[in-house]
């Protein structure tokens, strides 16, 4: 019994560095390449603008950034001391993966710093487009459209004129506040027709948010000039804007 004891005991130390090696690679390989993906991938700012495109929840992410800039300062450092490993017990593909280990925040940070040496235009497009897209996705799933028209429609001509007039909370209809905008404001188009711009955002953070309008409202271009707007169309008539303040 002693023998089959002392057997099986040897088994299950054998196994065990198995599985801590195999969790010590999910930390210091797997969760890098999620993080250079959310991060300076654009990943996160997609899922802010789907999600979540409140002020607050873009203050989280910027909170973030440190964090993750550290935890992958020690997996670079962490993998170059795997990589200069001469002990020669290693297996080849061990050698491999802690070079990988070692070249994934190397990735990370030559994406994040590349994006500051990029032109204004292209940087917003960059970070921001990735945004955009979450936040397109977000109207064109969450937003009742068609509801927000015939709301336009029900309105006088006293109602509203050329120039953005905040609409107080307790007008706004069902299908705005479904959004939960921080500030709606009411306004004419080119072609005399009511449309309501929604924002989000503060002051330190910039803004952003959707115009919604009659289907023949013509969108403007983006202008990337001082105070103008990077502009993303839903749909004839609709359209997502972020402020460059």
């Amino acid at each position: 019994m002693d023998m089959k004891q002392n057997i099986e005991s040897i088994r299950i130390e054998k196994k065990r560095p198995r599985g801590k090696r195999k969790d010590r690679h999910i930390v210091s390989f797997v969760l890098p390449v999620i993080l250079t993906i959310l991060f300076p991938g654009g990943g996160i700012f997609y899922l802010f603008g789907r999600f979540s495109p409140s002020a607050g929840s873009f203050g989280h992410v910027c909170m973030l950034y440190p964090v993750v800039g550290v935890f992958i300062l020690w997996c670079f450092f962490t993998g170059i001391g795997k990589s200069s490993d001469r002990s020669g017990k290693r297996k080849r593909n061990e050698r491999l993966l802690s070079i990988a280990e070692t070249g994934v925040p190397l990735i990370f940070v030559g994406l994040l710093v590349g994006s500051f040496f990029l032109p204004e235009a292209e940087y917003l497009g960059y970070g921001y487009k990735f945004f955009m897209c979450g936040l397109k996705d977000r109207i064109e799933s969450k937003a009742d459209i068609g509801a927000t028209r015939a709301w336009l429609q029900s309105l006088g001509n006293e109602d509203y004129d050329d120039h953005y007039d905040r609409i107080p909370h307790p007008e706004w209809p069902e299908s705005v506040r479904v959004l939960k905008p921080g500030v709606v404001f009411i306004s004419a188009d080119e072609n005399g027709n009511a449309k309501v711009r929604l924002m989000w955002g503060s002051g330190p953070m910039g803004h952003w948010g959707v115009v919604i309008a009659m289907k023949d409202m013509k969108i403007p271009p983006s202008d990337f000039s001082l105070y103008g707007e990077y502009r993303l169309p839903v749909e004839p008539g609709v359209y997502v804007w972020w402020a460059l303040e």
